[in-house]
């Protein structure tokens, strides 16, 4: 008589095997990712390691109970990360680190509960999806007839691990194309596009933003017509286009400029009082820099009042000389900017935000704006005017907590910090979102006399998501748009930005009617292009209607981020001054300290001043970037240069240790509160 064989249940650590290979597959599926051999077998490499130590940790328990316990718990806690992952993937188009994520938590589960909440119930199908593996894994539990002793299975698994992982550290650095995203010019968005979420997830503990990772990088290249013995990012770019000149002459300054715009610091001795290797190098590294020449734009603005606006999702399509008629003419008849772009600093509002107001790479995502509390933000606009006597206030029409800034903004300076909640309230109807008019209406009054003035506005009228039941000031202005020929997403994405074009025809009224016009300066920026526009789940849209606002295809980052930068003056109407070459968020800050006239060190920001001759640069967070010569995508790996540049040998490894070097001062700057070293409070 044949013996009968005892089925038993599916092993632990194979369950947890196929589960984490799965989720991994189903990710790159959802997401679209491009297929490429090179980066696909890297991933593969990477993700076979980190699931042989998974099933490894599985394996361990004598009691197949605890193992099974063990199991259930990765799978469940990665599946959750999978998919969270997926869902912010979908809503901003790149992957957020975990801090970055965690950083915005409290302001998604309070202000867009609701938007999760659907978008959960609609997107349940991929739960579901991913929960297959483990659905399967409770049918089919005891189909298994034989295995081997478990010891051995634990020696294979280890086993295994250190071979698949060696094998893809090898793969990286002899194969891969992506070898400087691994460690140099790391990013978590490509992370995981190159080599798995779980390897991304790995990075981010070693490696994240920390300047102890890459130090500063000496950089050497000789440019035609240029002898120097410093760096070319402390010299002219003599390819670049000349700088920007006026149809009539600037007025004059009352004092004449310095030649370079830098203030006296002795490096030397400071090096002397710190035992801090790390904050010598960082010395050494602004020492090292040639400051930017003052020029003919240099105090220009000097003692004018300023009004610094981020505006929520802008675009340059949004302004047009009949529809939005007081947008045009302030991006027309100020200071026209031709190639300006706002970064995707992979962080949402807050980053950009940040860029444009503290003047640095926010290398920590959302963090870098809470990370400011406490800290010496000596450069931005806000402090360097109140150290001037100006008067100033912050003001923002939705909840004034939101990330924070009723921690961040008075440090970032401004003596008060208003938003609804705290003293706007009576001022502005509660709808979703809040109207920028109505703030203007209400708070122009409180400083309007108080001259001069430094203040900022952070609008909300052009948040997503963008349709008549989702968007009051798309309900609100629809009737304007109504007749235009765009679908009914971006009619809806133009009439919330129309609450804008009232908000800023209100404040040149008002600046005229006081006659100050000429007197006042308005800057206004995005904080980033109008993702709520993409093809999105998160925001309910089926098709791209980015690419059919742009008129366009967007292909990548240099497409989907240009964008506009206004900066106007009633006293420059009658010129015509323009900027084309490239620039970013992070260069407002140097040129409007060069055209206010403040005793500043260029070298102490990571832009530039966009009249003087320091080399055009704009850089991404994934370490993308462009110049005047060309641009390099870091996801492709690929530079284009410009047509008819030349390009010299070594151009690209120059920029790309310019960019790297950038990265780590920025974070240098609030790491080690480098500003209060260099002073005091």
């Amino acid at each position: 008589m044949r013996k009968r064989v005892e089925s038993i249940r599916i092993p632990a650590w194979f369950f947890v095997l196929v589960t984490l290979v799965y989720y991994e597959l189903m990710l790159r599926l959802m997401v679209g990712s491009p297929f490429d051999l090179r980066r696909s077998l890297c991933v593969l490499l990477f993700t076979g390691g980190f699931t042989l130590f998974s099933a490894w940790l599985s394996s361990l328990p004598k009691k197949k109970k605890h193992g099974r316990t063990i199991a259930w718990i990765l799978v469940i806690v990665w599946g959750v990360v999978y998919l969270t992952m997926y869902f912010v993937r979908d809503a901003f188009r790149s992957f957020m680190s975990p801090k970055t994520i965690l950083a915005g938590a409290g302001g998604i589960a309070t202000g867009f509960l609701g938007t999760t909440v659907k978008l959960v119930i609609s997107e349940f199908w991929r739960i579901l999806v991913f929960a297959i593996p483990s659905a399967l894994y409770i049918l089919l539990r005891r189909t298994v007839r034989r295995r081997p002793p478990l010891l051995y299975i634990r020696r294979y698994l280890i086993i295994g691990c250190g071979c698949f992982l060696t094998l893809a550290l090898l793969f990286v650095f002899l194969v891969s194309p992506d070898q400087k995203k691994f460690w140099k010019e790391y990013n978590f968005d490509t992370a995981v596009h190159s080599f798995g979420l779980r390897t991304a997830f790995c990075l981010e503990i070693f490696r994240g933003s920390s300047l102890e990772s890459t130090g500063f990088e000496q950089v050497n290249i000789s440019l035609p017509t240029e002898k120097t013995e410093k760096p070319v990012e402390t010299t002219a770019d003599p390819t670049a286009p000349p700088v920007p000149t006026e149809t009539t002459e600037p007025t004059e300054p009352t004092e004449p400029p310095k030649e370079f715009n830098k203030l006296d610091i002795d490096f030397e001795a400071l090096k002397a009082q710190t035992d801090s290797d790390k904050i010598k190098d960082v010395h050494d590294y602004v020492a090292s820099l040639q400051p930017s020449k003052t020029n003919e734009y240099t105090g220009l603005f000097k003692g004018k009042n300023l009004i610094l606006i981020t505006a929520e999702a802008f675009s340059l399509e949004v302004i047009d000389e009949e529809l939005t008629p007081a947008l045009y003419r302030l991006a027309n008849k100020g200071i026209k900017f031709t190639d300006y772009y706002q970064p995707d600093w992979n962080g949402s509002t807050s980053t950009g935000e940040f860029s444009n107001i503290v003047g640095l790479i926010p290398v920590n995502g959302v963090r870098s704006v809470t990370d400011t509390v406490g800290k010496n933000m000596y450069m931005t606009m806000g402090n360097s005017l109140m150290r001037l006597g100006y008067f100033s206030r912050a003001f923002h029409n939705h909840t004034y907590n939101f990330y924070d800034r009723d921690k961040t903004h008075e440090n970032l300076g401004y003596e008060k910090y208003i938003g609804y909640g705290n003293g706007l309230e009576d001022g502005i109807k509660y709808v979703w979102p809040e109207s920028d008019k109505q703030m203007i209406d209400y708070t122009v009054p409180m400083y309007i006399d108080q001259q001069p003035f430094s203040i900022y506005y952070m609008t909300v009228s052009g948040h997503c998501s963008y349709s008549r039941n989702d968007n009051t000031m798309s309900y609100w202005n629809y009737e304007v748009v109504k007749d235009l020929p765009y679908s009914e997403r971006v009619k809806c994405y133009l009439a919330a930005n129309m609450e804008l074009e009232y908000a800023m025809e209100d404040l040149l009224q008002q600046l005229e009617e006081a006659g100050i016009a000429d007197d006042t300066v308005i800057v206004m920026g995005a904080d980033h292009y109008p993702y709520g526009l993409e093809k999105s789940a998160t925001w309910k849209n089926d098709e791209d209607y980015l690419s059919e606002l742009y008129g366009f295809k967007v292909k990548d980052c240099f497409d989907q981020d240009h964008n506009a930068l206004i900066i106007w003056s009633g006293c420059i109407e009658d010129k015509n001054i323009v900027v084309d070459t490239p620039t970013y968020s992070l260069d407002i800050l140097p040129t409007l300290s060069n055209l206010f006239g403040l005793d500043y060190d260029s070298r102490l920001l990571v832009g530039r001043d966009v009249f003087s001759d320091t080399i055009p640069l704009v850089l991404w967070p994934n370490h993308s970037w462009i110049t005047t010569l060309g641009k390099y995508n870091a996801k492709t790996g690929d530079f284009t240069p410009k047509d008819g540049a030349i390009i010299p040998e070594g151009y690209e490894d120059f920029i790309a240790a310019l960019v790297r070097n950038k990265f780590s001062f920025s974070d240098a700057v609030l790491k080690y509160d480098y500003y209060n070293i260099l002073f005091p409070k």
